[in-house]
């Protein structure tokens, strides 16, 4: 038998510990407002969202840029990873995307690192400027940290090896600007073999076409 003062007493102390935290969740219904007071617990509403304008720039005058993304359908799942090379004056030069088979998202992110740079010393475009709406990724490089899973470190020693020898540069962006890489990745894990497009596919022209004219997108945080 559920003895009503102790269940009584287990909510209130659960509605106190909650309202301590200090943290809104209050989703500013009126029901819940009524709830709260009905409680004698104060209300904290969340506060209003920021809107960030989020803009892709192209890359300094004889620089390409490339935009890199890693997606995982699962934790794990399947994985695969995207790029676009892009030239100084917002065109691109070329798109890949690989199936990765099973592993984890940030893994995606590292690999799609990996091949970027890998590539980018192939084709002999030493003036890099790599960007990716993965902060793991954006970090390492920056530090040129070592602190990768095991199965990637050769391939990400070899890297840092590279990028030592290339005028390179990373930097951040919100996914909301980085469309084009992500249009693509969302369809690598489906992808049987490596595709390479010396031009962009058709899926992806209304985002190139955006970037191309500096159309703005904008994030809600």
């Amino acid at each position: 038998m559920i003895v009503f003062v102790e269940a009584l007493s287990l909510l209130w102390h659960s509605v106190y510990e909650a309202d301590s935290l200090q943290s809104g969740t209050m989703k500013n219904s009126v029901d819940e407002f009524q709830i709260l007071q009905w409680l004698h617990v104060s209300d904290r509403s969340p506060k209003a969202p920021r809107i960030l304008e989020v803009n892709w720039r192209p890359p300094p005058s004889g620089c390409h840029k490339v935009n890199t993304d890693g997606a995982a359908f699962g934790s794990p799942g399947l994985v695969g990873c995207a790029r676009v090379f892009l030239t100084c004056r917002g065109f691109v030069k070329c798109c890949f995307a690989i199936s990765l088979g099973v592993c984890f998202a940030f893994e995606a992110e590292l690999a799609a690192a990996i091949y970027t740079i890998d590539y980018a010393w192939t084709f002999d475009w030493r003036r890099l400027r790599l960007e990716s709406n993965s902060t793991f990724v954006v970090d390492i490089l920056r530090s040129r940290s070592r602190k990768v899973p095991w199965g990637w470190r050769t391939d990400w020693d070899r890297c840092l090896g590279l990028i030592s020898q290339m005028d390179f540069a990373v930097t951040h962006i919100y996914r909301e600007g980085n469309q084009v890489a992500d249009s693509l990745d969302s369809r690598s894990p489906n992808i049987v073999s490596p595709t390479w497009w010396w031009n962009a596919p058709n899926f992806c022209n209304l985002f190139i076409f955006n970037d191309f004219c500096s159309k703005p997108s904008f994030r809600f945080c």
